[in-house]
């Protein structure tokens, strides 16, 4: 089991979870982004309705996201799946808790 020194795990980083990851950078939250590289509209070939980037790749406009994203120091991402979570026992140091397995069988 690994200590996490995160505030948020982000389960996915695709259009949301970089919303999400920017928004908890933004706020100095110690951040961590969980993504496997295959988002679910990777076989669309454009965006739309997107406000600024209507007809763009989703892959571009991810791209895009992730570069500003990068730019909070309190923001890490990390390759892999998230295959289970719990919430934890309630103990005085660890009230409001969650466990996370990877696929690599790493414990977050």
């Amino acid at each position: 089991s690994t200590s996490s020194p995160y505030d948020a795990i982000i389960v996915g980083g695709s259009n949301a979870g970089l919303s999400a990851a920017m928004a908890l950078g933004r706020s100095l939250r110690k951040t961590l982004v969980i993504d496997s590289g295959k988002p679910c509209n990777r076989l669309t070939p454009h965006s739309q309705n997107f406000l600024t980037r209507d007809g763009s790749a989703p892959s571009t406009i991810a791209r895009i996201a992730k570069e500003q994203v990068q730019a909070y120091p309190s923001v890490e991402f990390k390759s892999g799946i998230v295959i289970d979570g719990a919430k934890k026992d309630d103990t005085d140091d660890e009230s409001g808790l969650f466990e996370l397995q990877t696929d690599s069988g790493e414990t977050l």
